[in-house]
């Protein structure tokens, strides 16, 4: 279901959202005229109040359901966007304080410390949209600055903030785990198929209800499928917080780092 998921949300947010909507109109018409043909007229009209009643029951719990999931995947938005902002401060309070290191050690850590940006813009973050996880060419990155860094602990005494350089090194590395730990964070395989099933029981009661007007019927029904397929977009893509239609910016990574030292590689 994931992959599906993935498939989808890899698709334009317009292309995704029109495609839901022809497909939940196919499906509510073909209810509809299931419904027309296997129940009879009486009949409808004497269970039209029990089920109004259905339709109350499943369009409350789809709400509760929805706004559970797009609340908490919007939560996870933030917080990626939050960590991508905290691993920005801590490498650019790193490349500063490297400035007042003296030489090799300050070329040194700036250079490894440009070089992890870069992986990281160029690299990890573009496959975080894909819910992979960490990618070893950054892991080695991250690995070259702890080893410049320690390669320099001659001069804990000689410079006030090198100890400095270490603790923002410290806060990258923590930053970037809980980054890619929001990328890789999706919602559950029950709980989709929950969701779609409950859509499509929405829509499958609604075609059922007799409101004694076939356009009335027709236009009811066909808003209450777009707003179920606009649901479904949304959460289809905020669950990919660095590759749906709200991405999660990469613009504080370019600050701090002089931006001629992050060109990605042709």
């Amino acid at each position: 279901m994931n992959e599906f998921v993935d498939w989808l949300g890899g698709l334009p947010t317009a292309v995704l959202f029109l495609g839901l909507m022809v497909f939940g109109l196919a499906v509510a018409a073909g209810l509809t005229w299931l419904s027309a043909r296997v129940i009879e007229d009486d009949v409808r009209t004497r269970t039209s109040s029990s089920v109004i009643a259905v339709v109350g029951v499943v369009a409350g719990i789809y709400a509760v359901l929805i706004g559970f999931v797009i609340v908490n995947e919007w939560q996870n938005f933030n917080d990626a966007q939050a960590h991508v902002s905290s691993e920005s401060a801590a490498l650019s309070t790193a490349y500063f304080d490297a400035a007042t290191l003296p030489e090799p050690a300050r070329t040194n850590i700036r250079n490894a410390l440009a070089a992890y940006d870069r992986s990281v813009l160029c690299v990890e973050m573009p496959l975080l949209g894909d819910h992979r996880g960490p990618v070893l060419a950054t892991a080695r990155a991250l690995q070259g600055v702890f080893e410049a860094t320690a390669n320099s602990s001659n001069l804990v005494q000689a410079s006030p903030l090198y100890s400095s350089v270490v603790d923002q090194i410290g806060q990258v590395a923590t930053a970037r785990r809980a980054r890619i730990n929001a990328a890789s964070s999706q919602v559950p395989n029950l709980l989709l198929v929950v969701i779609l099933s409950t859509s499509l029981a929405l829509v499958a009661v609604a075609g059922v209800l007799d409101t004694q007007h076939r356009r009335w019927h027709l236009v009811l029904l066909t808003v209450i499928t777009i707003l179920v397929s606009v649901n479904l977009a949304l959460v289809i893509t905020l669950d990919r917080p660095f590759g749906g239609a709200a991405t999660v910016s990469d613009a504080p990574l370019r600050e701090g780092i002089p931006s001629s030292l992050l060109r990605c590689a042709p």
